[in-house]
Parts: structure tokens; sequence; C-alpha cells
């Protein structure tokens, strides 16, 4: 019980870590869109009132395709970050189902392909909490996957072993250096906060996140958890 007061505690930290960093995401993002697209309009707004009799369409159709690109970029950054904040029906659902659903939103937002692999063994009755878990840290993993490798693929595997399941979501990009998640040496480090979220995650419910990475070899997270609380 101690060690998991403890994961929940680190997870306040870092969940609070993740929503500044989501507010940034939105602000650099979105937001600096939006402003743009606005001062275009304004611009139009200011040409029009000119007192021009008829359109320029040399003139203003570039203005018009510049603004509409901008909307487009924001919406589409809007819903990849709503995406993220959609909660399946975990309860009523089985894991490998909203796997499944996970992975299909993640192919239609990022025009990526996943390659899925779900063994016939998954149990229907995983845990609540283990549920939410691993799915928590397959966004998170294939978030990093369209982030930060460069890869336009992705592989996610998901199997039972005895009372446990093991989730693994890997690619081909251009990998990293993985900072140590355990012991004293253990990464605070802003950049690796959503490293700390999955590996914290994965200990609220008694399991373990390993992350193997190699520059230019690509990345591969695997996460075990029991199958019951």
């Amino acid at each position: 019980m101690p060690d998991r007061n403890l994961a929940a505690r680190r997870l306040l930290a870092v969940t609070e870590e993740e929503l500044q960093r989501i507010v940034l995401d939105i602000h650099d993002g979105p937001v600096q869109n939006l402003f743009a697209a606005l001062s275009q309009l304004t611009l139009l707004r200011a040409q029009m009132s000119e007192g021009v009799s008829s359109p320029n369409r040399e003139v203003w159709l570039p203005v018009v395709n510049r603004t509409i690109n901008l909307l487009e970029v924001s919406l589409k950054d809007i819903r990849d970050l709503l995406g993220v904040f959609r909660a399946p029906e975990f309860a009523q659902s089985g894991l490998a189902e909203i796997v499944e659903g996970f992975v299909v939103q993640h192919e239609s937002l990022t025009s990526s392909a996943v390659t899925l692999e779900i063994a016939s063994s998954i149990p229907e009755d995983v845990s609540l909490l283990a549920k939410i878990a691993l799915c928590r840290i397959l966004q998170e993993a294939l978030a990093n996957v369209r982030r930060h490798s460069g890869a336009s693929t992705a592989m996610v595997n998901l199997s039972s072993d005895e009372n446990k399941i093991i989730l693994e979501i890997a690619d081909h990009g251009r990998g990293f250096e993985p900072p140590p998640l355990t012991g004293p040496q253990a990464t605070e480090s802003q950049e690796h906060v959503g490293l700390r979220g999955m590996r914290e995650r994965a200990a609220l419910v008694g399991g373990t996140l390993f992350v193997e990475s190699r520059v230019g070899e690509g990345t591969r997270v695997r996460v075990e958890v029991p199958t019951h609380e």
C-alpha cells in the first residue's frame, strides 16, 4: 500500500504538469493560429470597407485561402486535444474493444497506420483500474510516436500471460536515449512528464513499465499489469 500511495502522489504531480503542457499546446497552437486568422479577416474587412465597387479576386482570394487553412489547422489541433479526454465506456466494454477503439481514433486523427494484434486469450473480466491504466498508457505512447518518432506507422500488441496483461507499443522511428525511470537517478525533467505519467499509472495498479529505445532504431514501450486488482 505505501508504494501505491507514493505512486498516487507522484501521479497527481505528473497530472498537473500534463495540464500545464496542454495549456501551452493550446496557447502555442490553436490560439496562435486563430489569432492569425482573425488578423487576416480584419485585414480583409478593412479592404472591403475602403469602398471598392467590385471584389479584387487576385488580392482577396489568397487572404481567404490562408484564413481557411489556419482555421482548418486549428480545428484539427483542438479535435486532437479533445480526443485525449474522450471518456470511453471502460466499465461496460472489454479491454480488447477499448484498445481497438483508441487505435482507430489515433489513425483517424493522425492519418497514420497502426498494426494491431490482440490475442484471443484476453480475459473479459480485466479490472476497471487496469483497463483505465492500460488505455491511458496506450494514448500517451501513441501520442509520443506522433510527436517525436518521425514514424508514419506503429505497432500495438495486446496479450495475456497467466494473471497479467501485456501491452506493447513500438515504432521504427528515430528513437532516443531513455532516461532512468526508477531508482535514485529517476528523471524529474519536464520533457519526460509523459514517461513518468505512464510509469505511475502502471504502478498504481501494481504493474511495471519498460521503455526500450536506441537512436535510429525506434522505440518499444511495454507495460505489464495484473489482470485483477
